[in-house]
């Protein structure tokens, strides 16, 4: 199965993390929309490049952390698409319950950089 965490520090999002492959068509709705969230992100925001990614294709993973948003930052334009982008998980959750889980994850001072 699948795993979509949205990582919060409060009601804020200040991030995702995707874990796991399943069905291909799933894997492809979930890894365009996590890719054209981000590339949003980088474009459309005063963020810029200033995030932190890991990736896996192997595994199927990617982790993309906005480390100012983390630490208290406001930015308006990011928490939009950030919220888009859990909207979107979550319709792809309820259509694909058998291969998709979206959860939500509140970050600590733990936070992977």
């Amino acid at each position: 199965m699948l795993t979509i965490t949205i990582l919060k520090k409060g009601k804020t999002i200040c991030g995702f993390e995707i874990s796991s492959h399943t069905d291909p068509i799933v894997c492809s709705a979930v890894s365009a929309l996590s890719q054209s969230t981000v590339n949003a992100i980088e474009a459309l925001t005063s963020v810029g490049d200033s995030y932190t990614v890991k990736t896996d294709e192997d595994k199927g993973y990617l982790y993309f952390m906005i480390p100012s948003v983390y630490e208290g930052e406001k930015n308006y334009d990011a928490d939009l698409l950030l919220r888009a982008f859990e909207l979107s998980a979550r319709s792809i959750e309820e259509q694909y319950s058998r291969y998709v889980k979206v959860k939500n994850k509140e970050v600590s001072t733990n936070v992977k950089n």
